[in-house]
């Protein structure tokens, strides 16, 4: 099954646990093997306070992707929330 530019922009990506992280907004090519290397995913509820631009996802973490959505690894959204836990704990709260 091919997807076209058409169906890919605006799809749906989710985590591997149904985390919703946004839609495709974009992606890139290698123009020497003319396959997909990123995506770019803009604008979910989890990553809103994490990311205020675009979430770079490499075509590596991709999971699964059909006509309806696009599934991408945990580890995608768990190494933010990883930095933000981290500051917290190096930052101390006044």
């Amino acid at each position: 099954m091919n997807l076209t530019k058409k169906i890919l922009i605006g799809l749906p990506v989710y985590t591997q646990s149904d985390q919703h992280l946004g839609k495709v907004a974009d992606f890139e090519l290698d123009p020497t093997t003319q396959l997909i290397v990123r995506y770019h995913v803009k604008g979910g509820d989890l990553i809103k306070e994490l990311l205020r631009s675009e979430l770079i996802v490499s075509r590596e973490q991709v999971i699964a992707i059909s006509p309806q959505r696009m599934v991408v690894e945990d580890a995608v959204v768990a190494e933010p929330e990883a930095q933000k836990a981290a500051f917290k704990k190096a930052v101390p709260a006044s």
